[in-house]
């Protein structure tokens, strides 16, 4: 054979090989094998308190659920903090009179844990300095209860 005729069917292979399916190797795990597929879509509210890089909106809306809590009035309210990458994580706060319950979801997170975290929690401190003002949970049976930081 030419030298022709063998570039010709070694550049044929190199495309079949490039064409192959992804399921046949190890360690694939197509759409219906993640949690991905059970995530439902984030679709923003109106009453929700948007954290996009320190720029808050509704955050009216957050301060009245301080003032609930402080009362001892139910209240609800959902954080929305957006990562770098722009995914959502939404904290949904419920407070029934007596604690704060807590969910944190982190699932649409591309790089975060992407789990659920629930939380029960005593109060809400406030810790202010001049460049900010930081709302924690407080007395929670679980961590990680940062709720907002205002600059």
């Amino acid at each position: 054979m030419n030298k022709k005729t063998f570039v010709l069917i070694g550049t044929f292979l190199l495309m079949l090989s490039g064409c192959q399916s992804n399921e046949n190797q190890q360690g694939y795990e197509g759409p219906e094998d993640t949690n991905e597929t059970n995530v439902p879509e984030y679709v923003q509210s109106p009453e929700d308190i948007i954290n996009m890089h320190g720029d808050i909106t509704n955050v009216d809306t957050f301060y009245a659920f301080l003032e609930s809590v402080n009362e001892g009035k139910e209240d609800e309210i959902r954080v929305v903090t957006y990562t770098t990458e722009g995914d959502p994580m939404l904290h949904d706060l419920k407070y029934d009179g007596e604690v704060i319950h807590s969910i944190k979801d982190t699932r649409r997170d591309s790089y975060g844990p992407g789990n659920v975290n629930e939380a029960t929690c005593e109060s809400i401190k406030v810790a202010k300095s001049e460049e900010r003002t930081e709302y924690v949970l407080s007395g929670c049976d679980q961590g990680n209860n940062m709720i907002l930081v205002i600059k």
